[in-house]
């Protein structure tokens, strides 16, 4: 589905409407949005990719890499300011809880569900942030892991703009390189964790 839209946007794109939106964005506006709405459910990957395809390299590293920064903070305070009372609150009736890991197996945890398939990255964040794990394994994770896979798709969006197929192609192995050490770290984690128990 990836690939569909990339080549989609590669051939039908108004590139007179897109210049015309690239003199008029701002970063400061651009970034602060993807500090901010993600953490009320807006899909990340889209900005990523606008994001490369809009500003300059040095612009995205600092504007991604702050953004970011900041939307982690703000997932972990809402997740202990209020959020994980309400989810405790609404786990109460059944037979779920939410996972403990102050200390023991947190970073484990941590990288569990940062690698989690098909799961937001908000949700990930606020589950990792409610579970107990301490700031700086949770920021050191949640960041690290979300700026692998945004990174490949500024790429991606930098090589959309200028057509060209090699920058893209590297994008996409990067991508594809991130997603196979992060799934066989993940079965490596699985397996230590059914053998431990």
């Amino acid at each position: 589905m990836l690939a569909a839209v990339g080549l989609w946007l590669w051939r039908e794109y108004d590139h007179a409407a897109f210049l015309e939106w690239k003199r008029e964005a701002g970063p400061v506006p651009f970034f602060t949005a993807l500090a901010i709405l993600p953490a009320i459910g807006f899909p990340t990957t889209p900005f990523y990719i606008l994001a490369g395809a809009t500003f300059s390299p040095w612009v995205n590293v600092v504007g991604v890499s702050a953004s970011l920064a900041a939307n982690v903070v703000l997932c972990y305070w809402i997740s202990h300011s209020g959020l994980k009372r309400v989810v405790e609150w609404a786990l109460r009736r059944t037979r779920f809880s939410l996972p403990r890991y102050e200390r023991k197996g947190a970073i484990r945890f941590a990288l569990l569900v940062k690698m989690a398939p098909g799961v937001p990255t908000w949700a990930k964040n606020y589950l990792v942030g409610m579970s107990g794990v301490p700031f700086v394994v949770y920021f050191v994770i949640c960041f690290g892991v979300t700026a692998c896979y945004a990174m490949a798709f500024v790429i991606l969006g930098e090589s959309l703009v200028e057509r060209d197929v090699g920058r893209g192609s590297l994008s996409v192995a990067v991508f594809v390189l991130v997603g196979v050490v992060l799934y066989l770290a993940r079965r490596r984690l699985l397996a230590k964790s059914k053998s431990r128990e």
